[in-house]
This record gives structure tokens, C-alpha cells and sequence, in this order.
């Protein structure tokens, strides 16, 4: 497989941070937020996804139950 300088900093830096928070997710997600702030606070502009419409919505149906005839 090709190795991708990009991905492979990408990945270098995700385990690097998990490394400085001690794998703590909230910490992560945490630090994450904090960040986000900061550069909002810089006056970039942060989008996020949009939310899902009122008509998308995902349906369960229950198992079938299996026949004891098979």
C-alpha cells in the first residue's frame, strides 16, 4: 500500500495527543473544545454538520423469530 505523508501526520499527531492526555477521552474531547473556542474567540469561522431533517429518521423492526419448522 502507498503511504500518505498527510495521513501518516495525521495519525502521528492523534497518537501524540492521546500520549499528553493520558488516552482520558474527555480530556481529548475536552482539549478539542477548547481549541474550537479559541479559534472561534480569533474570529474564524467554525461549521459543524447540519442536523439530520425531521423526516429522516431510522426504523428497527423487531427480530423474527426463527421457525422451529427449518
Amino acid at each position: 500500500m502507498k503511504e500518505n505523508e498527510i495521513l501518516d501526520e495525521i495519525h502521528r499527531f492523534r497518537a501524540e495527543h492521546a500520549r499528553e492526555c493520558g488516552y482520558d477521552l474527555h480530556k481529548i474531547f475536552q482539549q478539542i473544545r477548547d481549541g474550537t473556542e479559541k479559534l472561534k474567540a480569533e474570529g474564524w469561522q467554525v461549521v459543524s454538520f447540519a442536523e439530520p431533517a425531521e423526516s429522516s429518521y431510522v426504523l428497527h423492526e423487531a427480530p423474527r423469530k426463527k421457525n422451529k419448522n427449518i
